[in-house]
């Protein structure tokens, strides 16, 4: 069940690739290649390389006039090599795309570069003799194969930059592409753990409606189920996101804490102090919720005479601390263990923010429990406002 629930989510993920931007705005889990960092064109380099070339070699002969028949030689040089690159660049276009291996590719390019570098040859040593330097030169063929060498070596290096962009290229690709892959992954494991918190609830808050439903407290039931209710509206009414307010987080959480207070009455005592002007801060979903009910269901319940919770949310540095404490049976030395909820939230905290968090569990006083949080602060942003952002920087209406 397990495996098929995964394959279904990594394949709603693929088929929407446009919402993982939105859906996480503060992470590396949505990683596409944006047009600036891809390559450059084949026209572009083509026409950029050469260009630099032409300057070179014309800024280099410009301060000698005895080298000015050089000069000319070399710009001539350069434009015939500028155009047989064209249909060397058909040969190399066809081996890359045919993957052909790269001692047939020696082969070939060495070939196809010394023909092309005698066809040059030719015409060089042609419109030397004819043109340049008619008094001095004739046109003598068997100069043409020592004519060839330079446009050949030309050539060759021109194929090597080929390949060698082309294979950087394909690399820069394959990376991208595993990146894709991993964010697909983190993406499904983080929508697994959000599943996962929903069972986990249900099951502890209907196990206690049927323990009032057996003791005949009909009242009480009715009122939890009314507050259960509540409960799975306001939780599963999200936008797909994996990131609320603080302000959702907290009337969940009081969602919950009044299902609680119908069931342990005056044993459970809430002290909350949070920044108002921390409310639109973004946190994980669900994530006061489980910590709260940790604390709750073994902590508070389990004292007699019932203990008071502490929840706490300030801003330190660039960061949004929460903090929850409360009160619970001493330990005598016994060792604490992590439930269902704590493992979820250390999971999803390190899927969503990696290093950039702190989550510690302080069970240092005996009869008091302290979890800490710390995530980096930001304002929440709604997945619909980061796509309505990004249409309107790419020109979309």
């Amino acid at each position: 069940m397990s495996r098929c629930v995964g394959a279904a989510i990594r394949a709603s993920f693929a088929t929407d690739d446009s919402a993982c931007c939105a859906i996480f705005p503060l992470t590396y889990l949505s990683v596409k290649i944006s047009e600036e960092h891809r390559l450059p064109s084949f026209w572009q380099l083509q026409v950029g390389g050469w260009a630099v070339y032409f300057c070179v070699v014309l800024l280099s002969y410009l301060p000698s006039k005895e080298l000015r028949g050089d000069m000319l030689y070399r710009l001539v040089f350069c434009g015939v090599c500028f155009l047989a690159s064209f249909p060397l660049h058909i040969v190399c276009r066809r081996l890359w795309r045919r993957q052909t291996p790269w001692v047939s590719v020696l082969r070939v390019i060495a070939l196809t570069c010394y023909l092309l570098g005698l066809i040059c040859g030719t015409i060089l040593l042609w419109i030397e003799a004819k043109y340049l330097m008619p008094q001095w030169e004739k046109f003598q063929w068997p100069y043409i194969f020592a004519n060839a060498l330079s446009p050949t070596f030309m050539l060759a290096l021109w194929s090597a930059l080929y390949f060698g962009i082309k294979h950087y290229g394909a690399q820069s690709e394959e990376r991208a592409r595993l990146l894709r892959l991993e964010s697909l992954v983190h993406q499904a494991e983080l929508k697994a753990l959000q599943y996962q918190i929903h069972p986990h609830f249900l099951f502890n808050t209907l196990n206690s409606i049927s323990t009032l439903v057996y003791e005949r407290d009909t009242a009480t039931a009715n009122r939890m189920i009314a507050r259960l209710a509540d409960f799975f509206r306001a939780t599963l009414d999200n936008e797909g996101s994996y990131e609320s307010p603080l302000r959702d987080e907290l009337d969940i959480t009081r969602l919950y804490l009044e299902i609680e207070k119908t069931r342990l009455g005056e044993r459970l005592t809430v002290i909350e102090e949070t920044d108002s002007a921390l409310l639109e801060s973004g946190v994980p979903r669900l994530l006061l919720q489980p910590l709260v009910e940790n604390a709750v269901r073994h902590g508070i319940a389990k004292r007699r005479e019932g203990g008071e919770l502490f929840i706490a949310a300030f801003r330190e540095n660039e960061n949004l601390v929460i903090q929850v404490r409360n009160q619970l049976v001493p330990l005598n030395g016994k060792p604490c263990t992590y439930g269902i909820g704590l493992t979820n939230i250390r999971t999803r905290l390190q899927q969503l923010y990696g290093d950039a968090h702190q989550f510690s569990i302080d069970f240092s006083a005996e009869d008091v429990c302290k979890v800490m949080i710390r995530i980096p602060f930001h304002t929440y942003v709604a997945p619909m406002e980061t796509v309505g952002a990004k249409n309107i920087e790419n020109g979309a209406p």
